[in-house]
């Protein structure tokens, strides 16, 4: 592979869209801040070879926008082979999804019907066992005659 094929500016909005600086970044993805900044400025020095450049890029492309089942990140950090002239084509830009809101708990989940069951058996108790007890008649004195 050829460490050319990295696009500095996908580089740069996919960090600028995930609202982090070059040393978080770096921290996250196991590399220097350097070389996070050189990725995105197309420079060569701070990697021992093009390899080296493009599995870091990969990294950071998996760290911040997630990885596809096939193991490739989801967002594309290379230049297109498509163009003739080598520059690329520029990225459109990428929506990333949040996280579904949790979901509400509906009347018909198992918890609500341990939840009615036990009050169910509490009014019965009530009703059959504690009423009578409490509020039964006082049976009458005996008559002594």
């Amino acid at each position: 592979m050829n460490a050319h094929l990295i696009d500095p500016q996908a580089m740069l909005r996919l960090r600028a869209l995930c609202k982090l600086d070059h040393a978080r970044v770096a921290r996250l993805c196991g590399l220097t801040e350097a070389q996070v900044r050189e990725l995105e400025a197309d420079g060569y020095g701070q990697f021992t070879s093009h390899e080296a450049k493009v599995q870091a890029a990969l990294k950071i492309a998996c760290s911040l926008s997630g990885a596809q089942p096939n193991g490739m990140p989801v967002v594309n950090v290379f230049r297109s082979r498509a163009v003739g002239d080598g520059v690329g084509l520029r990225l459109p830009n990428f929506k990333i999804e949040q996280a579904p809101a949790p979901k509400t708990k509906f009347p018909d989940s198992p918890e609500f019907f341990k939840l009615l069951l036990i009050f169910v058996v509490l009014v019965f108790l009530l009703v059959a066992v504690a009423m009578p007890l409490l509020y039964s008649l006082p049976s009458p004195p005996p008559k002594l005659s």
